[in-house]
């Protein structure tokens, strides 16, 4: 059952987000990534089986965008949203945000498979931009009236960096116009706009949320200043990694090396007092406490992963071999973002935690796991030179398989629990 968190503090000149409201923006995130999560197990299903009804660079567009704006991008801005404030004068501007967010997620689903990269696909991806900027004006105004805590720095750079990333989709028209596809601006657009996605924006936001919960619990924790600016600074310095594999001059393998170091550093200075804190490798009470743990832990390897890469050898494998690359990037979306946030939604009451979206939930977990062990086996084999994995294709399709079978089961869940509430 879904029920209204217990405001933080009281607000009642303000309207409060309803238990409805919460559930159509929770529900709608859950209902893209179950599409999403369609749409990569028929990119799966191209290596086994022919599919001649799709062009695969047009399922691969629609699935990446569905799940990083239909998906990603709903869950952390809803967990920031009804989490950190419950309360809102903006309350109706936030309805209608939900309402573009869906049009354009269902806009680029339609029309990136489709088209791909055109007119249709675009205008959508736009509205989203648009409702981004929008719903980071409100909330930094509703931010800005809460309480003081160690989470508001980190969320509102969070939002600060979700804004920067953007300047690269708004490059890449130009860039390909005037210079061509094949161009190293034209890649590096893309990659500022994800760089700052992953590492900037959804990284600062479950930062923030993780320090916030620790901080409703009852707990004191204080974030190092320095660590929080190194951690800036190392931002900026590592997306020259995502700029290598196109243009491989060694000042920019240099300066991968030292963003990446400064990331180390950062990062001890800032969890170790969480960690003392509140460790979240203890015995967890129940299973909401393992999905937060193991987001935690892919928090953890991602940091690791990209500390590895300062050596420019390994830096160059990371990038050139791909199985590595589809691992990182669901190492960070599917385990640091996704299982953290959920996990502090389930727990807070955000999302229902009946049976079914245990199962569900669980299940979407053990699915990840072994994707991630298939995937990271064999780039692995590919970097020793042992070839492929007797039946590879038709494994992976099989464990990517698992999580649209999750999701079904948590939106059947979902579902259950709305009938539930309305009764």
């Amino acid at each position: 059952m879904i029920k209204t968190v217990q405001p933080y503090r009281s607000t009642p000149t303000q309207p409060r987000f309803s238990a409805r409201f919460i559930r159509h923006w929770m529900g709608s995130a859950v209902f893209f990534f179950w599409l999403a999560a369609i749409f990569g197990t028929l990119m799966r299903y191209y290596f086994v089986n022919e599919v001649p009804f799709l062009e695969y660079k047009h399922l691969l567009h629609a699935h990446s965008h569905v799940a990083l704006l239909g998906w990603a991008y709903p869950l952390v801005s809803g967990a920031l949203l009804f989490l950190l404030l419950q309360h809102s004068r903006w309350l109706t501007k936030y309805r209608y945000l939900l309402g573009l967010n869906m049009i354009s997620a269902v806009g680029m689903a339609v029309f990136f498979l489709y088209q791909g990269y055109g007119l249709y696909s675009i205008s959508f991806s736009a509205v989203h931009l648009l409702s981004a900027y929008a719903f980071a004006y409100y909330f930094l105004q509703d931010l800005a009236a809460q309480p003081p805590g160690v989470h508001r720095r980190f969320v509102r750079w969070s939002i600060y960096w979700l804004l920067v990333s953007t300047l690269g989709l708004w490059a890449i028209g130009p860039v390909s116009a005037l210079l061509g596809k094949l161009h190293p601006l034209y890649f590096a657009s893309i990659q500022f706009f994800l760089h700052f996605q992953f590492n900037g924006w959804l990284t600062y936001a479950i930062v923030g949320l993780w320090l916030f919960h620790i901080k409703r619990s009852g707990k004191s924790v204080a974030v190092s200043t320095t660590g929080f600016w190194l951690l800036q600074a190392s931002l900026l310095l590592t997306y020259a990694l995502s700029v290598t594999w196109s243009t491989p001059l060694s000042v920019i393998f240099y300066l991968n090396t030292l963003g990446v170091l400064l990331q180390v550093v950062a990062f001890y200075l800032i969890l170790r007092p969480v960690f003392i804190a509140a460790n979240p490798f203890k015995r967890p009470d129940d299973w909401t406490d393992m999905l937060f743990l193991f987001g935690v832990l892919c928090l953890l390897l991602k940091v690791t992963v990209q500390t590895a890469v300062a050596l420019p050898a390994v830096a160059e494998i990371s990038y050139t071999i791909r199985n590595y690359v589809i691992g990182f990037i669901h190492l960070i979306t599917l385990g640091a973002i996704t299982l953290t946030g959920v996990s502090l939604l389930l727990k807070s009451g955000l999302l229902p935690q009946n049976t079914l979206a245990q199962a569900g939930w669980l299940l979407l977990l053990a699915a990840f796991i072994l994707s991630e062990l298939v995937l990271f086996g064999q780039g692995t084999l590919l970097w020793l030179r042992q070839g492929f994995v007797t039946y590879y294709y038709e494994i992976l399709f099989g464990v990517t398989a698992l999580f649209p079978a999750a999701l079904t089961v948590i939106l059947v869940g979902f579902v259950r629990s709305n009938l539930l509430d309305s009764s």
